[in-house]
């Protein structure tokens, strides 16, 4: 499942937020920066408001990579649930002395990491935060005028960090900018929380908590994680998503003249989804044809592959995936080996599907 992460300026906003349904209320100062910190004071009284119901996170600060700062900030807030800490830009070894200096502190609060997607972040630190026993990394950014966090981290990095944290044994998080629909795109790469400021308030970043927006984003929220348990060939149709000839640069082909170099590819894609309601107003009440532009980006980026029947096989698949969807339809054609196009269409159906 994941969680909403809502950041919040104190315990008035907390209350808000728990009431739309956050499961972590982050505290920060959004006009001191992108970590901007609130006091110790104020993390005091919104733990006794929250009671417990939900952890609790503080920001450390928009701080210098300086060892004995870093770390002075970080056990004044001890007494949250987890204690977020900026990665800012720095050099390597700078970021290492900050990591290590928090070590002592690991056991007395859960130590959350945070790389910033337009600052220089280096997810090679990811195993030297787990050895050094924080429990989570997130990715977030400093300029919140510069752009989204997908402006500056394609899908296939995003999913990279989620994947490896939790091969590490480490919680994840995206955030940064964050739009209500980034939701349905980010949740297929499965972080355990998303997190958001400017899309839960009435405008921009630091003004007030909307109750109305926190409920919006928890409705976009999966409430569980479905798997898919087996999918077979079947026909049948329904209320459809298209994708049509969507061309992508790819480096695909069995025979040796096509390794080393890029060919054009074209996908289409038809996805069955039960029957939209003419109440669907919102991002929570369709399938966004986002998801599979993406999954095929994913396929490109990821290196060569031999036939395009896995490309069909495995997009059919990542689609199916969601619980969503009943039934896929994938086209994919190299279209440099002839007059026209040569390829593979198939259908799948998520077993026990109607």
């Amino acid at each position: 499942m994941i969680k909403l992460l809502a950041s919040v300026t104190g315990p008035h906003e907390a209350g808000i937020v728990l009431e739309g349904g956050a499961d972590l209320v982050d505290l920060k100062d959004p006009a001191k920066g992108a970590l901007g910190a609130v006091s110790p004071q104020v993390l005091a009284e919104t733990m006794d408001m929250v009671g417990g119901r939900k952890p609790v996170s503080a920001v450390a600060g928009d701080l210098p990579m300086l060892s004995d700062t870093v770390r002075e900030a970080v056990e004044v807030r001890v007494a949250a649930d987890f204690v977020k800490i900026g990665l800012f830009p720095a050099s390597r070894d700078a970021r290492l002395a900050v990591i290590e200096g928090l070590r002592p502190l690991a056991k007395r609060t859960g130590l959350i990491a945070v790389f910033f997607a337009d600052g220089d972040p280096d997810f090679s630190l990811l195993p030297v935060l787990a050895e050094a026993g924080f429990r989570g990394a997130m990715i977030d950014t400093i300029g919140k005028s510069s752009g989204r966090l997908m402006a500056h981290l394609s899908m296939t990095a995003l999913g990279d960090f989620v994947r490896n944290a939790r091969d590490l044994g480490l919680m994840s998080g995206l955030a940064g900018s964050l739009e209500p629909p980034d939701v349905p795109r980010l949740a297929v790469l499965r972080p355990d929380y998303l997190g958001f400021r400017g899309a839960l308030t009435t405008g921009a970043r630091d003004a007030p908590v909307d109750l109305a927006a926190v409920r919006t984003i928890r409705a976009l929220l999966p409430a569980t994680e479905e798997a898919v348990h087996g999918v077979q060939p079947v026909a049948g149709r329904g209320d459809r998503i298209l994708v049509r000839d969507f061309t992508v640069a790819m480096e695909i082909g069995a025979y040796d003249h096509e390794r080393g170099r890029t060919q054009k590819v074209r996908f289409s894609v038809e996805a069955e989804i039960a029957p939209i309601g003419a109440d669907a107003r919102s991002m929570a009440d369709i399938y966004s044809y986002d998801l599979i532009l993406d999954a095929i980006r994913a396929l490109a980026a990821r290196g060569h592959t031999d036939l395009v029947e896995t490309l069909a096989v495995e997009l059919a698949e990542t689609v199916l995936a969601d619980a969503r969807i009943r039934e896929v339809t994938v086209r994919v054609e190299k279209l440099e080996l002839g007059p026209e196009a040569v390829g593979i269409e198939l259908t799948r159906r998520r077993a026990g599907g109607r």
